[in-house]
Parts: C-alpha cells; sequence; structure tokens
C-alpha cells in the first residue's frame, strides 16, 4: 500500500513551510499520495498577499485531493486553472453550480497498484464558521455514522483496499465520534491547533499533522489491522532551492511597509482585542462592543508594518449595529454556546445585567442570528485598528 501523506491547518504558511513543502515534493516523487485536510488558505499576511494565487499552484504540484476547511471557501470559489486542481473531497456539502472544480463525496486513489479509500466531511461548527456570504450556494447536511458509513462501503465496492476518513471537525470531536464505534477506524483530523497529535484505542486512530506548515503525518497500511503512523516536523527552510525566493522576496518587500508606530507592544491577541473592542465603540458611539478573539491571530509589535497588522487581523470583517436591546452577558453566553471567545467593552454608566445597544461584527452578527444595520458612514475591523493606530503613533 502506497504511503498517505497528510497536512491540515496550513493557513497559507509559505514562507515558514518551505521545509514541508520540499518534503511532500520529494514524497510525492517517491509515489506516496498527498491530501490536505483543510485550511490551507488563510490566516496569515502571506495570503492577503498572495490572495490564494501561490497556494492554489502548490495544491495543484503537490496534492493528489484535499478535504475543504472553512477558511478555503473563498478561495476554491475563484480557482484559477479548474481543469488541473487536485479534486475537492467532502461527503457532507454540496458546492454551487458556480464551483467550477470537481468535486467528489469520496475518492479511491491509486498508486503502485494499491486503490486507498478517501472520505472527507466538515463537521457542523466549521461549516457555519465559514462567513454567510462566502458559503452562500453551499447546501451542509451532518457527517453521521450512517452517511460516512454509506461513502465507506461505497468506495470498498468501487476497488478500495483501505478507506480512510479525512475530517474537518477539530481532534477533540473526531475522538468523541472514535468513542462511540465511528465507522471509519482510521480518522485524520483538521480544523484544530494543538500539541496533541496521535489519539488511538483498540485499533483506532484519530491523528493530526503538525500546523501552519510545519509537518505532516503519514499512514502506511501494510495491510487492514496493521498500521503505522509517524508525525513528522520539517525546518522552515528547504533543503535545496524550491523556486520560491522570489514570490518571498516579493512578499517580504510587501509586507515591510510601515503602518505606524505603538507606544507599547501588545503582546497577544488579548491584548489586541481588548484594545480594538474599546477603539470600536467609542468610534461608534455604542454603550457596548463584543466581537469573537479569534477575530485576531498575534499581537502586534512596536513599529506595525503591513506584515504584522496582517497576520494580526487577516479576517476582515464589517461593523454592524444589532437590532433592538440586548444585554452583553446573554450575547455571551450565546457566543460560547458556539465556539466563540467574546471580547467586550462597555460605557462605564451600563450595568452589566443591563440592557443596551450593542454593536459587533458582521461575522458575529451572522454567528448569533441576530438581525444587524451596516453602520453609517461603513466601518471594518481593520479600519479600526487603523484608527488605534493613528491616535497612539
Amino acid at each position: 500500500m502506497p504511503a498517505l501523506i497528510v497536512t491540515s491547518d496550513f493557513h497559507s504558511a509559505v514562507p515558514e513551510g518551505r521545509g514541508l513543502l520540499a518534503a511532500l515534493r520529494q514524497r510525492r516523487a517517491d509515489g506516496a499520495l498527498v491530501v490536505d485536510a483543510g485550511d490551507f488558505f488563510g490566516g496569515n499576511a502571506f495570503h492577503e498577499f498572495s490572495q490564494g494565487s501561490v497556494e492554489q499552484g502548490l495544491l495543484t504540484e503537490l496534492y493528489d485531493a484535499l478535504v475543504p476547511g472553512n477558511h478555503d471557501v473563498a478561495d476554491l470559489m475563484r480557482l484559477q486553472c479548474p481543469e488541473t486542481f487536485p479534486p475537492v473531497v467532502c461527503a457532507n456539502v454540496r458546492p454551487p453550480q458556480a464551483f467550477a472544480g470537481r468535486w467528489e463525496s469520496g475518492i479511491v486513489l491509486q498508486a503502485r497498484g494499491q486503490r486507498l479509500g478517501i472520505v472527507g466531511y466538515l463537521g457542523r461548527q466549521a461549516f457555519e464558521a465559514i462567513p454567510l456570504r462566502e458559503r452562500s450556494g453551499f447546501s451542509f447536511h451532518e457527517p453521521t455514522a450512517t452517511l460516512l458509513a454509506g461513502e465507506r462501503d461505497r468506495l470498498t465496492a468501487a476497488g478500495a483496499d483501505v478507506v480512510i476518513g479525512i475530517s474537518h471537525s477539530g481532534f477533540v470531536h473526531d475522538i468523541a465520534d472514535q468513542d462511540k464505534g465511528w465507522p471509519l477506524p482510521i480518522v485524520v483530523s483538521g480544523h484544530c491547533h494543538s500539541a496533541w497529535y496521535h489519539w488511538s484505542s483498540q485499533g483506532r486512530h484519530v491523528i493530526k499533522a503538525p500546523e501552519n506548515g510545519l509537518g505532516l503525518v503519514q499512514i502506511d497500511v501494510a495491510e487492514p489491522g496493521s498500521t503505522r503512523i509517524t508525525v513528522e516536523t520539517f525546518p522552515s527552510e528547504p533543503p535545496q532551492p524550491d523556486g520560491l525566493d522570489p514570490v518571498v522576496a516579493a512578499y517580504h518587500a510587501w509586507g515591510s511597509a510601515t503602518l505606524g508606530h505603538l507606544p507599547a507592544v501588545l503582546p497577544s491577541r488579548t491584548d489586541v482585542a481588548r484594545a480594538a473592542t474599546e477603539q470600536a465603540r467609542t468610534a461608534i458611539g455604542s454603550e457596548a462592543f463584543v466581537l469573537n478573539l479569534a477575530s485576531f491571530r498575534t499581537g502586534l509589535p512596536l513599529q506595525v508594518t503591513r506584515q504584522s497588522l496582517a497576520d494580526c487581523a487577516p479576517f476582515d470583517t464589517d461593523l454592524v449595529l444589532l437590532d433592538g436591546a440586548h444585554t452583553l452577558a446573554a450575547l455571551c453566553d450565546q457566543a460560547r454556546a458556539l465556539g466563540e471567545e467574546p471580547v467586550t467593552a462597555q460605557a462605564s454608566h451600563l450595568r452589566p445585567s443591563g440592557e443596551c445597544a450593542v454593536a459587533t461584527t458582521r461575522y458575529l452578527a451572522d454567528r448569533l442570528n441576530l438581525p444587524a444595520r451596516s453602520l453609517t458612514p461603513p466601518r471594518t475591523l481593520r479600519g479600526v485598528l487603523a484608527d488605534l493606530l493613528q491616535e497612539l503613533s
């Protein structure tokens, strides 16, 4: 059986992931099959620079298939060369007619005379984390054991020697599924960032690759019941020229432009979120403001460049005012129930349990399924950071 190589949560980490990309290139040349478990795109400044074009080229060159993650959908809908792009594999999501590539529920990949079945699926939380405008036209069905068992059986009937699940649902979620007797005993997991990479029990496995371009999972199945799984990491630099030097140099030149200076470092994304929520509340003139912590990925240095700002806030979103009055405590409880981590700011005269006018991001309003209206004039999250930077510089 050929080796199966899986990456996950790469997040456009091209400059940092060149060692990994070189390893994929070599192992594919040696006959391995290569699949991504989702979120190959987005989440940092490089994606802002490339607009996904470099990432599309790498997927076309190095991958046999990919499972969609919540950060991939916008890029998948604007494929530059759909006829050569690898198949997207997801059993429980269907794309709109405008999708120009190849979309499969499951697929049988062949190498060295062996046939390996891949069933991809996307969890509900991950699907609902896709901004509404990006998932417009997509249809979602729960990835139930019955649905995936049917897809496994279809691939087995089509000649697959082994069928492996590739999930973009989260590591803990996938372990819980295995504890219930999941129909796919080997699952590679995406949609998670942790130091825990391999869970196994009674012949069942959940594995994830090191994220952000750091590493891969290799699965060697000699025969049913005989499985060797390794998790590997790689240095950022490639061992030999990889043709990416001009792209990376252009990216660093683009990202080096200085936007302003802070009086003190904001060490973490929590520090940025706290400063941004108060800045947004006072700029809008609302009584309270709430956003999700995942709007930010990093802190900010003393000298803020285009790259550091895009790394900090890679997903821009409009700001909106929720219809009616709300209590911040209830909104935060609702957000936490959806897996979000809310950060708030409120006027000093408000009681914690009091109702008030609340502004937020369009993303969070959609996640909470709450009606909201745009601001006049329009404001964005990145604009709030730019205003904060200008005031503090």
